[in-house]
C-alpha cells in the first residue's frame, strides 16, 4: 500500500439499490474527478463539504454514463486526510462498474481493505482504537453495541488510555530524574510520589478491567438458555421471543428433542436464545442425550430462564431443575397464567415472573428482567473494553506497571516504565506493528 496512490472502490453493498457511492481518496482525485465530471452549473473551484449536481461523462467517447451528485471534502476537512470526493450514482452494478473502471483507467487504483479508514490512521485523523470502532460500528448486532462502537469511535476510550500514558511518562520523568540527580534532596524524596501514582494508575485500570466481560457480551452476545421440565411452554416462550415460529408446538410432551438456538436483539442487547429438550428424571435412549446437552449448555450460559408451569402443581423435575441452576444468573418463570393457577409457588418462586408465553401478557417484564440480569451495574457512562486485543494490551500495561513496584532500582523501573509505554503506543497505534494493522484491517470491507 502507497500513500501516494489514489484509490476508488465502491462504499456501498454490492448489488441493485437506489444509490451507489463510489469513493475516490489521494493527491490526484481532483484532477481525475473533473477529467469525467461535468457539473451542471460552471464552477470555478470545488469547495470543501459541498455537493454538486452533474454528469459523469466517458473521456474516450463522451458518453454520459449517468447524472449524480459529486460531494467534495478536501484535505485536511476529509474522512481520510486527503482530498476525497463520493459519487453518489444511481445503484446499478453496470453504473458502478463502469464509472470505476474510468478511474482506474485514467490513473486511479482499487482500494485495499479498509484502506480509506487505514488512511485516516496513518495521516493522524484517528487512532488505532477509533479505526476499530469505525469496523464495531458497521458490524454492531445491536444497539447497544452500536452506542459502544460510537463512543469508541468520539475517542472516549482513547481519552482514558491517553489518560494512562501521561500519568506514566509523569512518573517516568520522576524515574529518570532520580537516576540523573540522585544527590538531589527533591529528588530524595520523590520515591513516595512514584509509590503512590503507580498504586493510582494500577486501581484505575482495575477499574476499566472490570467491564471488560461485560463490554465483550455487548459486542458478541450473551447466552440465554431456556429451560425446564417437559411441556411447560418453553418452545412457546422461544417463538414469543425470536418473534416467529421457529420451534415446533404440541400439546404432547417431549415435542423438542435437541437444542435450537436464535439470534436477536433484546431491549438493545444482542442475545443467542437457546431453546431446549425439557428435563426429566427418567429419561433414556434420545431424550437422555437431548438431557445432557441442556445440562452442558446450563455450565455455558450467561443467563437461564428456568420455566415453571403455573397450571400444575411442582414435582420432582421441577425441583431437580432448580437445584441445577441454583449457582447460577437465573431469572424463575411461572408460566400459563391464562390458565388455572395450582402452582404453589412458596419461597422458591417468590420472586419469579408471572406471564404467558402464548397470550404475551408480562413479557415486557421478563424483558427488563433479562437486562437487569446481564447488566446490573455498568451502563453506558461507563468505558468498557469491547476487543481481546484491547483487554490483552491493558492487562500487559497493569504487569509492567507491578514489576515496577515490585523493582529494586530506578533504572528497573524506568525499564518497565517504557515497556508499559510501548504497550499502550501499539494499542494506540502510536507504534505501528504491520502484522497488527494487517490483522486488524483485513476485517473491513473494500470500500470502508
Amino acid at each position: 500500500m502507497s500513500l501516494n496512490d489514489t484509490i476508488v472502490a465502491c462504499a456501498t453493498p454490492a448489488g441493485y439499490s437506489s444509490i451507489g457511492v463510489i469513493r475516490i481518496s489521494g493527491d490526484q482525485t481532483l484532477s481525475l474527478v473533473k477529467k469525467i465530471f461535468v457539473p451542471k452549473q460552471k464552477i470555478q473551484d470545488f469547495v470543501t463539504n459541498h455537493a454538486y449536481f452533474g454528469e459523469i461523462i466517458d473521456p474516450d467517447n463522451n458518453d454520459v454514463i449517468d447524472k449524480i451528485i459529486a460531494t467534495f471534502y478536501l484535505t485536511p476537512h476529509s474522512y481520510t486526510g486527503e482530498d476525497v470526493v463520493e459519487l453518489s450514482c444511481h445503484g446499478n452494478p453496470l453504473i458502478i462498474d463502469h464509472i470505476t473502471k474510468i478511474l482506474t483507467g485514467i490513473g486511479a487504483r482499487i482500494a485495499q481493505r479498509g484502506e480509506f479508514t487505514k488512511r485516516a490512521l496513518l495521516n493522524g485523523k484517528i487512532d488505532l482504537l477509533q479505526a476499530e470502532a469505525v469496523l464495531d460500528t458497521v458490524n454492531a448486532p445491536c444497539d447497544e453495541a452500536r452506542k459502544l462502537a460510537i463512543s469508541q469511535y468520539e475517542g472516549k476510550l482513547s481519552e482514558k488510555i491517553y489518560e494512562f500514558r501521561s500519568k506514566i511518562v509523569d512518573l517516568l520523568s520522576l524515574v529518570e530524574a532520580n537516576i540523573d540527580f540522585s544527590e538531589e534532596e527533591d529528588v530524595q524524596n520523590s520515591d513516595f510520589e512514584i509509590s503512590g501514582g503507580l498504586k493510582s494508575i494500577i486501581e484505575e485500570i482495575d477499574e476499566l478491567l472490570k467491564g471488560a466481560e461485560i463490554g465483550v457480551k455487548i459486542k458478541e452476545g450473551y447466552k440465554i438458555l431456556i429451560t425446564g421440565r417437559t411441556n411447560v411452554g418453553k418452545s412457546t416462550l422461544f417463538n414469543k421471543l425470536v418473534g416467529y415460529d421457529r420451534a415446533i408446538i404440541h400439546e404432547k410432551p417431549g415435542t423438542t428433542r435437541d437444542y435450537i438456538e436464535d439470534r436477536i436483539e433484546v431491549s438493545g442487547l444482542y442475545l443467542c436464545l437457546f431453546d431446549t429438550a425439557g428435563i426429566f428424571n427418567t429419561a433414556a435412549g434420545p431424550d437422555k442425550i437431548a438431557q445432557d446437552r441442556t445440562i452442558s449448555l446450563v455450565e455455558q450460559a450467561d443467563l437461564i430462564l428456568l420455566m415453571f408451569d403455573g397450571s400444575e402443581p411442582m414435582n420432582e423435575d421441577d425441583l431437580y431443575l432448580y437445584n441445577l441452576t441454583k449457582d447460577k444468573n437465573k431469572v424463575l418463570i411461572v408460566n400459563k397464567i391464562d390458565l388455572n393457577m395450582r402452582l404453589n409457588e412458596g419461597e422458591i418462586l417468590c420472586d419469579s415472573i408471572k406471564l404467558s408465553a402464548k397470550t404475551g401478557e408480562n413479557i415486557d417484564l421478563l424483558i427488563q428482567n433479562i437486562r437487569s440480569k446481564l447488566m446490573p451495574k455498568f451502563g453506558l457512562q461507563h468505558i468498557l473494553l469491547t476487543r481481546q486485543r484491547h483487554i490483552y494490551a491493558i492487562k500487559k500495561v497493569k504487569d509492567y506497571l507491578i514489576r515496577s513496584q515490585n523493582a529494586h532500582s530506578p533504572e528497573t523501573i524506568a525499564f518497565e516504565l517504557h515497556s508499559a509505554l510501548d504497550v499502550i503506543g501499539e494499542l494506540t497505534g502510536k507504534v505501528m506493528r504491520k502484522e497488527i494493522l494487517d490483522r486488524i484491517f483485513e476485517e473491513f470491507c473494500i470500500g470502508k
